[in-house]
């Protein structure tokens, strides 16, 4: 009977000594984090892309999907862009092998560009720093790795639509050692109130409103402030000096 007391005490001593936590059942399988995270794949029209400084330029709100258009001549096609009523947002530059066009509309998105002009041009002779540009590039992207061997250097320009412009010029500040005043024009936007009053690409703005204008923020400044309003615009093409009634839009 001892003995039988003896076992009976050293069991329920043991049972004691282990208690038995019970863990709640989840409502929802349980799913384990990965330990290592997936890189974002990588994008070299993001990964170069520069922005403009805008200046308080207003842009016309769009969640229409980007256009992707070819550049031909850059020169001509900014030009172009501008007159259409475009402002750029910024740009991408660099050198790779060929790089699919869909990866230069996602930076557009990414950006809320309307419109991104992408130029191309193969390089001859890739330099040394080029090939192992590449070859890092078919190292993070195997699948990648059967394409042409060809180095393309690579050109895109992101545009978003401006709002209905007071004016319609888009100008250029003059240097520090120019001798005549005035902010020489660089486009006319179509149908814009600048257009209707005669001032063409190459005219130099001196005065607006009777106010000496210095630069493009001081030209957007009278602009607003007499938005919706005939005023006088004095200006000098080639060595004539002349003024012209422009009657404003108002501000959008």
């Amino acid at each position: 009977m001892r003995i039988f007391l003896i076992l009976l005490f050293v069991m329920l001593a043991v049972a004691c000594s282990k208690p038995v936590v019970k863990e709640p059942v989840p409502d929802k399988p349980v799913i384990a984090t990965p330990t290592v995270s997936v890189p974002e794949q990588d994008n070299p029209y993001t990964r170069t892309y520069t922005p403009r400084e805008l200046h308080g330029v207003k842009l016309s709100p769009s969640s229409a999907t980007p256009k992707i258009y070819k550049g031909v001549a850059e020169t001509e096609d900014y030009q172009r862009m501008l007159r259409e009523g475009y402002e750029m947002l910024g740009y991408s530059r660099f050198e790779a092998g060929d790089i699919l066009p869909s990866k230069a509309l996602a930076q557009a998105s990414q950006v809320k560009a309307e419109a991104v002009v992408v130029y191309t041009q193969r390089l001859a002779s890739p330099t040394a720093a080029m090939k192992m540009q590449q070859i890092r590039e078919q190292a993070r992207h195997p699948e990648n790795a059967a394409q042409s061997a060809e180095i393309y250097s690579y050109f895109a320009t992101y545009w978003a639509k401006l709002l209905p412009p007071v004016l319609g010029v888009h100008v250029m500040k003059p240097r520090n050692d120019d001798a005549n005043p005035g902010l020489t024009v660089l486009a006319v936007i179509a149908g814009s109130p600048a257009e209707k009053a005669g001032i063409v690409v190459g005219d130099i703005l001196i005065a607006l409103a009777a106010q000496r204008l210095k630069s493009p923020e001081q030209l957007q400044q009278v602009t607003q402030q007499h938005a919706g309003q005939p005023i006088e615009v004095t200006f000098r093409r080639v060595n004539l000096e002349k003024m012209v009634s422009v009657n404003l839009n108002p501000v959008p």
